[in-house]
């Protein structure tokens, strides 16, 4: 069957602006953050001038215009997910549950282990090698619009004139139009994954995610992992076409102010989306930068924006049933004396 000239159109300027999706394989995607192209040329990055260029950073900027951004549609010709594939992201996302809070011993074992890269190995070599990964671009931005309304009870920087977030593009050496590439935005408590394209070459997204989030700030802060305008053929049905209309909610084409649903750990909802590829991502991800039974998911934030679906996986420590309550605190030292009493009490 032949495209029609509007769809052919906008496969063409997708590929031209290089609209990216937060799509997931079996493990998460891998986010860019790459240099400047001048020239037709690449610019390639240094690992040193990566850290200069972190080290450098002064705060408050700001910008005078804020940014624009471009919805390409596309994703409203995605299948709704039957039944059967429904019950399998469930039971899937039950697995990934019982992995986190390791709970269950005689299960399945675990496939993900834990995540030693470092952002070095990925941008640094040796002369006359290249790198793996290529910087395409490292700078300071405000936060992302997708995320500003969800932002207040986080904790996380949400002056929208301040650049407190480090957007990155990493693009993997080869061909230009084939291999992976990965955009993030990085600030202490969040990951906001913006695109992701692994092709299934280098490294797991999981692993580079971790690699820059810990090239700026401690793993235990970590708190948050966004994903951005999600187009991933798994998750965005799922949400779209059969979670919130079951539920009532407003979902695809919904441009009116972007209300917060959340599933709670757990529910069928909350294993069906853990599940899916992005799900599956967040999950790896949380097993791979903590021990089995220390951290979990308790929580998938969903909300449709400017008519995109937009999402927020929470991380907490893991909760135990029965554990030995804290110590009371220790009763209050008698006060130094001073010295005229030290003399006195000789």
């Amino acid at each position: 069957m032949s495209q029609s000239p509007s769809s052919t159109i906008k496969q063409k300027v997708k590929g031209w602006l290089g609209v990216g999706k937060t799509d997931g394989e079996m493990i998460p995607k891998n986010l860019p953050l790459l240099p400047r192209v001048q020239s037709g040329n690449v610019q390639v990055a240094s690992i040193s001038a990566y850290l200069k260029d972190s080290l450098a950073f002064e705060r408050p900027i700001l910008i005078q215009n804020p940014p624009t951004y471009l919805r390409v549609p596309g994703v409203l010709g995605y299948r709704t997910p039957p039944k059967e594939k429904i019950d399998r992201y469930q039971a899937t996302g039950a697995q990934f549950e019982d992995w986190m809070a390791n709970t269950n011993s005689a299960g399945p074992a675990c496939p993900v282990v834990q995540s030693r890269l470092t952002l070095a190995a990925l941008v640094d070599c040796s002369p006359p090698e290249r790198p793996e990964f290529d910087v395409w671009k490292s700078e300071f931005v405000v936060p992302p619009a997708e995320i500003r309304g969800c932002l207040e009870s986080t904790g996380l920087p949400r002056n929208e004139r301040s650049k407190d977030y480090r957007y990155s593009h990493l693009h993997r050496n080869g061909n230009l139009m084939g291999v992976p590439t990965y955009e993030h935005c990085m600030v202490e408590g969040a990951i906001i994954v913006k695109a992701v394209f692994r092709r299934k070459q280098g490294p797991q997204w999981t692993d580079i995610a971790l690699a820059l989030y810990k090239h700026d700030a401690a793993i235990d802060t970590l708190r948050y992992v966004y994903y951005t305008t999600v187009e991933n053929k798994e998750t965005q049905p799922l949400v779209g076409k059969v979670l919130y209309p079951n539920n009532n909610l407003p979902g695809l084409g919904n441009r009116a102010g972007a209300t917060i649903q959340t599933w709670h750990m757990h529910t069928p909802e909350f294993q069906q989306i853990l599940g899916t590829k992005l799900g599956r991502a967040t999950a790896r991800l949380v097993l791979a930068a903590w021990p089995r039974g220390t951290h979990e998911i308790p929580r998938i934030n969903t909300w449709f924006w400017s008519g995109n679906l937009h999402m927020r996986f929470d991380i907490e420590p893991v909760a135990r049933v029965g554990h030995r309550p804290s110590r009371p605190p220790l009763p209050t030292s008698p006060t130094t004396p001073t010295p005229p009493s030290r003399h006195s009490h000789r």
